[in-house]
């Protein structure tokens, strides 16, 4: 009778096994092999303009057995920032050339950028892969824009699945399997974050280069059939022709700053521009309505990868990055759309915020808004990423910073 009793469990258990053994042999066929799986969730491959390597990073080849050559490791965890896409390099080559220069020819800065990961993925990046690399320092690049969590470190649940580096309950036992079912199910920050129209990209890109009239029904038409049926096509033709069609003058840009247009921007433009909720006018509104959120459960993540980098015998140094707001010609281009632009005011209050709470702490902090600010064409004006001259800066910013910690 007591045999009987745990007869269903032990099968259940047993098959549940078996098909995790099953799924991940099958998977293992599909799914790129570690570390790759852990640093991003979706496949990427290399075309004349970025190149991958064999870990899924933009950067050069990588062995997790430190050359002969190198006397000093870095490692460089953040976002798209660092991966750099719409530049001609990622902030980690800038950073080597800068080294090289200074005579630091035996120095590594590795890339770990992953665009669309935030601290969560920065602690696990470092704690499943980083450190396996035996590195001497790690700079944790955080971007003010989109990188404040709402979830202290260790309020953090372990879901049933979740992106890795992420743990999950599937995680563990079935790595492969987890890669596979949150890259095809888009359970991913990328996949929630992003809304997959086929071709969508390619098409808005093309229709920039029309004449201005048939470029905006084209954009005005494909916004209100894809993504605001409710709204006049008339209401999104005059959000997308203020000041004589302003907007469409930021793709004027020539390379290697040239911007694209992206269905993400469009919408949010549209979704902020139409919004009726409560939105900062100024630096010192966004500071009363939003200065303090989510800036205590993000400290606690840099925090956590402090003491985890120091338990490990590694330096760790957290670069804030700032929005757009210290770039005069970035400010003067969004003021036709204020209630878009509120989410830069938004961001930089907490960045502000951030600031003065990392200075009560012992974690190495470094702003790079003493470098960005007040200098003109350091961000795109589309996307928010650094132009060319502002991966420059703070290249140059990132490298000082390291060879000060070389020292130590």
């Amino acid at each position: 009778m007591k045999a009987h009793r745990f007869f269903w469990p032990l099968y259940i258990l047993l098959l549940l096994s078996a098909a995790l053994a099953g799924s991940e042999a099958i998977a293992s066929f599909i799914v790129p092999s570690w570390p790759a799986r852990d640093m991003r969730p979706i496949e990427v491959s290399s075309t004349p303009q970025v190149t991958y390597n064999d870990w899924a990073l933009r950067d050069r080849q990588r062995s997790f057995e430190r050359p002969a050559d190198v006397r000093f490791r870095s490692i460089l965890v953040g976002d798209s920032f660092l991966e750099g896409n719409f530049l001609r390099a990622p902030l980690s080559a800038f950073v080597e050339q800068r080294l090289a220069a200074a005579g630091q020819t035996d120095t590594e800065a590795i890339n770990f950028g992953i665009s669309a990961t935030g601290p969560r993925h920065y602690y696990y990046r470092i704690k499943n892969v980083a450190l396996a690399l035996k590195p001497d320092a790690i700079v944790l690049a955080f971007y003010a824009g989109n990188d404040f969590v709402s979830t202290p470190f260790g309020g953090w649940m372990r879901p049933p699945i979740a992106e890795l580096p992420l743990p999950s309950l599937l995680a563990g036992p079935a790595p492969r399997t987890t890669w596979l079912a949150v890259n095809r199910l888009g359970l991913s920050e990328f996949g929630r974050n992003n809304k997959f129209i086929d071709g969508e990209f390619a098409r808005l890109n093309e229709w920039v280069d029309l004449p201005a009239d048939q470029r905006l029904d084209r954009i005005a038409r494909h916004l209100r059939q894809n993504y605001y049926p409710r709204l006049s096509e008339a209401t999104i033709r005059e959000i997308l022709s203020r000041g004589d069609g302003r907007f469409w003058t930021a793709f004027d840009r020539p390379e290697p700053n040239r911007e694209l247009l992206a269905g993400w921007l469009l919408s949010g433009m549209i979704d902020w521009e139409t919004g009726t909720w409560k939105m900062p006018r100024d630096a010192e509104e966004a500071d009363r309505l939003y200065g303090t959120d989510m800036v205590d459960e993000t400290l606690s993540w840099l925090v956590a990868a402090d003491r985890l980098a120091k338990e490990n015998g590694v330096q760790l140094a957290v670069a804030l990055i700032p929005v757009g707001t210290g770039d005069p010609r970035y400010v003067d281009f969004w003021r036709l759309w204020p209630k878009y632009f509120s989410t830069s005011l938004s961001a930089d209050a907490r960045h502000r915020r951030l600031a003065v709470k990392l200075r009560q702490t012992a974690v190495p902090f470094f702003d790079l808004r003493d470098d960005l600010a007040g200098v003109p064409d350091t961000y795109r004006l589309t996307d928010g990423h650094w132009t060319e001259r502002g991966m420059e800066i703070v290249a140059g910013r990132i490298t000082r910073e390291l060879l000060k910690m070389r020292r130590n």
